[in-house]
């Protein structure tokens, strides 16, 4: 093949594969040549090429990828969706403190990477923590500092026979279903009473991994009761089953113990935590309290988490950051749902104030209208294995108290459409 034929070839290559669209303007014949290292005069045929076949058009501004030539579209990105109501944003204006700014300033100053399991001294500073906020005693080498909820998940499961059945609660966070669904495992809904997730139904499933949210199974907030708790903990240990709990912002509302509490030996119950919730997705920051019997594997499969972040997160601990910043959004969040309860007397605010669930009589519709609106609401159903229920699921947390009445005034008129 010839030189100008094989530079006419790969531009026409790319031109179809959607690299090169109509109107883009190409390199000049002087600048390819000495990029390809070959004459000008080859660069000038193949262009002359391309013209002839309809994929150039040259003009007084140089040569140009013709519209004739109908290549592929560039791929466009998905519509985001709306952030006004969209449920688990929290209120990030809070963290606007002078301990928050300085704790980033001082990580900052002196960045250090820290290898897996990650930063004792963040490790330190979580056990004490979830010692004092979730009863949960645990020495700081059982923690595993992690990119968040699904990041732990992740490696939990990969630690895992990867033949075993997950079960998850019914209704529940369809992060924890699509999660072990990506890994190819097989993973079979578990619907619950007003006690908690069915242990009957367990026993007739037999699954290797039972994920649960025993201290908010959302979206409608209940909490397992505490001999359902004793029954679940029974079932897995005759079993040989990993419980994994997903302590879901446990910190923002009346909550039991933690269910790994129970499990002082962490023979069967593995806890995930991050601080999405209380302070911030963006964050990206977690931790795990893996099983005894997973534990090597799982730090094996782990990757280290930003140093800069862990640092500052160890430092806003040590001052008694997030103990202060959690009562402060507690109390602004209860506000937040009394306020949701003057607007809606007949919807559902959930203990936490993060969300609210209204029912409605045609779902799908109204969370299209709200959404055209610029409302981020989500349709109950996604919750549930099949749908049960019509309602919308809407945040509280990322609205200030007067533009949030707005908000919901707004999305009340909405609904009232009809």
């Amino acid at each position: 093949m010839t030189i100008p034929a094989r530079i006419a070839r790969e531009l026409r290559e790319r031109i179809t594969a959607g690299e090169l669209s109509a109107g883009d303007r190409l390199e000049s014949t002087r600048v390819l040549a000495r990029q390809m290292g070959v004459s000008r005069g080859s660069v000038v045929a193949a262009y002359e090429q391309l013209v002839g076949e309809g994929y150039l058009d040259t003009t007084h501004g140089g040569t140009r990828v013709s519209a004739a030539s109908a290549p592929r579209p560039r791929p466009t990105a998905p519509t985001p969706v709306p952030k006004h109501l969209r449920p688990g944003l929290p209120d990030g204006h809070g963290l606007t403190t002078t301990l928050w700014r300085s704790s980033w300033r001082a990580a900052a100053a002196d960045p250090q990477a820290h290898p897996v399991p990650g930063s004792h001294r963040l490790r330190s500073q979580l056990a004490e923590h979830l010692r004092l906020t979730r009863s949960v005693v645990v020495d700081e080498e059982s923690l595993l500092v992690t990119a968040g909820v699904r990041d732990g998940l992740t490696l939990l499961l990969q630690a895992l026979d990867p033949a075993g059945t997950v079960a998850v609660e019914d209704p529940g966070l369809p992060t924890l279903r699509r999660v072990p669904a990506a890994l190819g495992r097989r993973v079979v809904p578990v619907s619950s009473d007003e006690e908690g997730i069915r242990i009957a139904d367990l026993e007739r499933l037999k699954p290797q991994v039972v994920i649960v949210m025993p201290n908010h199974q959302y979206p409608l907030g209940t909490q397992m009761a505490f001999q359902r708790r004793l029954e679940l903990l029974e079932w897995a240990r005759d079993n040989g089953a990993f419980l994994v709990e997903d302590d879901y912002d446990s910190e923002l509302r009346r909550a039991h113990p933690a269910l790994v509490a129970l499990d002082p030996g962490l023979d069967r119950v593995a806890m995930l935590g991050s601080f999405a919730k209380t302070l911030s997705p963006a964050l990206g920051l977690g931790y795990l309290i893996a099983p005894e019997a997973l534990r090597e594997r799982v730090f094996a499969l782990a990757t280290p988490v930003s140093g800069i972040v862990q640092d500052a997160m160890a430092e806003f601990l040590a001052h008694d950051g997030l103990r202060r910043h959690t009562a402060r959004m507690r109390r602004e969040y209860r506000r937040r749902q009394r306020l949701f309860r003057e607007v809606f007397p007949a919807g559902h605010a959930m203990d936490g104030g993060l969300h609210a669930v209204i029912e409605v009589a045609d779902e799908a519709k109204v969370v299209r209208r709200a959404r055209a609106r610029g409302f981020g609401v989500e349709g109950l159903g996604q919750y549930w294995s099949s749908a049960t229920r019509d309602g919308i699921v809407l945040g509280l947390g990322s609205e200030a108290n007067e533009r949030l009445r707005s908000m919901l005034v707004r999305l009340r008129e909405v609904i009232e459409e009809g």
